[in-house]
């Protein structure tokens, strides 16, 4: 009887499962009493926090101990897929990391010779799911089938100095990509084929001082972060500028060292901030809406965060203290705005 009981509790142990770390939260932003328009949702670490194990997994790790977890080290780009899986580059991987948390999935594209990702940085898929990612020491955007195979690369003729940051408008088909020292975004299309540039080195409106991260709207419209220049820039589909914001300064809605860009079914615009510990919320004007985190280590809190996604109602943002972290948004319509400073 004794020994029923314990290969009964053993198979309970196997078949219990912990599954995808996605923990309510009353972390909310803004803070109560206010009402709350964004809610911590969780974080991604490792593959252990979106995949749950298998059984004969959970069985061999009884039995020999379980095997390390596969964690994020240096997260800098994030991207969702029209799937919603979340897409992450990590530098220290030299790998895209790929977490499905519909499915409960984890897989890593981390391919080897020609193809192997030397200083992955943006990231973002098209509509057919295949995979774009900034190589910025290879001087080129790799591109992946949706299950990780290589596919091609795109080099804009030779003319990519040091891409860092990739956009893709699906509906037209369209491929953004930030190529930092030229100062300028070239507009490719998704098989490579130069269309226009955006920018070219300077301080007035439509020039660029050293771009990063980028981001496009449901509309079409293309979101810079003109990063020496400390603002945003908004550029229509057809290449004109529709609006710029920010500025120099350690003050709400100012910018010292902005980071990844996006942008939510509102029209409004997410700037993280490696400095600020934060990311910003503003209208299209430049109006600031709201502003999410603080320095530190816990949940809501960042250490030097870099890019931003947006799918639906869920904003994943990479911190590079080696995770990403998850918000919900709650409240969708107009946000209030910011009422005092950081």
């Amino acid at each position: 009887m004794k020994s029923i009981r314990m290969r009964s509790c053993l198979l309970l142990a196997l078949l219990s499962c912990a599954g995808p770390r996605h923990p309510a939260s009353a972390i909310a932003f803004p803070p109560a009493p206010s009402r709350a328009r964004l809610v911590y949702r969780g974080e991604i670490r490792s593959n252990r926090d979106v995949a749950a194990a298998g059984l004969w997994q959970r069985v061999s790790a009884f039995f020999v101990g379980e095997r390390a977890p596969e964690r994020l080290r240096a997260p800098v780009g994030v991207a969702f897929d029209p799937a919603g899986r979340l897409l992450v580059t990590d530098t220290a991987r030299h790998a895209v990391v790929v977490f499905d948390r519909e499915q409960g999935r984890y897989s890593e594209i981390a391919p080897s010779g020609r193809d192997a990702l030397r200083l992955p940085l943006g990231v973002d898929a098209d509509a057919q799911g295949r995979i774009y990612v900034a190589d910025a020491l290879a001087r080129v955007v790799r591109v992946f089938s949706p299950d990780g195979a290589p596919l091609r690369t795109v080099d804009a003729g030779g003319a990519l100095q040091r891409p860092t940051g990739v956009a893709i408008d699906r509906e037209r088909r369209v491929l953004y990509v930030a190529d930092t020292p030229a100062h300028v975004v070239r507009v490719l299309r998704l098989d490579g084929t130069p269309i226009r540039e955006l920018g070219g080195r300077g301080s007035d409106p439509g020039q660029l001082n050293f771009p990063t991260f980028l981001a496009v709207d449901g509309a079409g419209n293309l979101v810079v972060n003109d990063a020496m220049n400390f603002r945003v820039q908004i550029f229509d589909a057809d290449g004109r500028l529709t609006s710029a914001f920010g500025k120099l300064g350690n003050g709400s809605g100012d910018m010292s060292r902005s980071k990844g860009v996006a942008v939510d079914r509102r029209g409004h615009v997410y700037v993280a901030d490696a400095l600020f510990d934060n990311f910003q919320i503003f209208d299209r004007d430049g109006r600031l809406l709201m502003f999410v985190g603080e320095q530190g280590r816990g949940p809501g809190q960042f250490w030097m965060p870099a890019g931003l996604a947006i799918h639906d109602t869920t904003v994943a943002a990479a911190d590079t203290e080696g995770r990403v972290q998850l918000f919900e948004i709650v409240v969708e319509d107009d946000l209030p705005e910011a009422e005092g400073a950081r």
